[in-house]
């Protein structure tokens, strides 16, 4: 949990989000891609999520720059009869691949940074103040956390096994530890959502009814004024895109 992060009201830093990623996709190429993932990691090191926001858009952006530019940039521009050797590049095709790896890096980075820097229950009772219905608050915040509570589970599971005598070492040992660990991971998973419905139907959820959060999020007027002006420059992109 970053504190500079937490100074702010989520749905505040989900629109700074939004307008980095808007900016990345509607604005000139590469210059508005570039500018945006600059802005974007600049944030993340700002907010103390700067290694997890970097790896994130790097595991995205340059597999997807590998591949565009291999394909479109180097075999695309190849004569079919031609040898390896002989293989020339497309530096159009390589521009288009750095745009897109550009713009999905800085979408990346953007949304990235709010994922992991904002609490998922802090950001579900910032929009449940909005109105959003319960169903959607749980919705959002089962999904935010079932990847970590999943990976922190099969941790167990596979300290489990461990203490059991299973070696888990590295190459095919890895692999021979699949099928014990696959077993045990997927019945704890089904048994937690069992637990999950009944823990709800104890606390009398009801779907389509609004939650009151024993701990509200802040929300001061200074921010919902710059979400508004955030929300109305997305708008002026999306204007200026379809109609220059």
């Amino acid at each position: 949990m970053s504190g500079r992060l937490d100074r702010f009201n989520p749905l505040t830093l989900l629109a700074a989000a939004l307008l980095i990623t808007a900016a990345a996709y509607l604005g000139p190429a590469p210059a508005a891609p570039a500018a945006a993932l600059v802005l974007a990691l600049l944030g993340a090191w700002w907010g103390g999520v700067g290694g997890r926001g970097s790896a994130l858009a790097a595991a995205v952006a340059l597999p997807t720059f590998a591949l565009l530019a291999l394909t479109n940039g180097v075999l695309a521009a190849a004569h079919p009869d031609a040898s390896f050797g002989a293989l020339r590049y497309d530096a159009a095709g390589v521009r288009d691949a750095l745009d897109v790896a550009l713009r999905l890096g800085a979408a990346i980075a953007a949304l990235g940074t709010v994922i992991a820097g904002v609490p998922p229950r802090r950001l579900t009772r910032a929009l449940a103040a909005q109105g959003l219905p319960g169903w959607a608050a749980y919705l959002i915040v089962a999904s935010l956390e079932a990847a970590p509570e999943a990976r922190a589970r099969a941790q167990e599971v596979l300290d489990a096994q461990r203490c059991r005598g299973l070696a888990t070492g590295g190459g095919f040992g890895r692999l021979r530890a699949l099928a014990p660990l696959a077993g045990p991971l997927v019945a704890s998973l089904v048994a937690e959502t069992d637990e999950r419905a009944l823990a709800l139907d104890a606390r009398a959820f009801h779907p389509g009814r609004r939650r009151t959060s024993l701990t509200p999020v802040s929300d001061p007027r200074g921010e919902r004024l710059a979400r508004l002006a955030i929300y109305a420059c997305i708008a002026a992109l999306l204007i200026w895109k379809f109609t220059a």
